[in-house]
């Protein structure tokens, strides 16, 4: 039987050597990758890495709205904090590859509403178990820290 399920996600993408902006086009948002200017960049634009933390941190949200509805929670605001430990010797060239670049996430997600902590533990763990972006983290043979509580 076939998965119903999949959804392709596309990008294209557009480099010109150094510098290193990168512009996402055939999308209807205009996105641009670049790096600092020391790291050979023109700073134009957020690195792909931090790209990658806002995505996991969007992914998270979304994720957290989802599973506030199935568990008919009441809450105002998730103020989600992300911090990720990259290794970069693959992408520096000093190793032969990146694989088990990513060393650790330590995520601190701050919830506001009518819910006790165990619906916000709850919640938590239901939200980091289904977020793919976080699945790839996971499954990299990352270390994750994720902390979730009420304010």
């Amino acid at each position: 039987m076939e998965n119903t399920n999949i959804e392709t996600f596309k990008a294209k993408a557009q480099g010109n050597g150094w510098p290193t902006k990168v512009n996402i086009t055939d999308t209807e948002w205009k996105l641009q990758l670049d790096e600092p200017v020391e790291e050979g960049g023109l700073n134009s634009g957020a690195n792909p890495m931090q790209y990658f933390v806002a995505s996991l941190a969007g992914c998270q949200n979304e994720q957290a709205q989802v599973v506030i509805e199935e568990l008919s929670l009441k809450i105002g605001q998730i103020d989600i904090n992300i911090e990720i430990d990259l290794d970069l010797s693959g992408f520096m060239g000093m190793s032969d590859h990146s694989n088990d670049s990513y060393k650790a996430v330590r995520m601190d997600v701050i919830v506001t509403g009518e819910a006790s902590d165990a619906d916000i533990k709850a919640m938590g763990e239901k939200v980091d178990a289904r977020c793919p972006i976080l699945a790839l983290l996971r499954n990299s043979g990352c270390k994750i820290e994720s902390n979730w509580r009420k304010k």
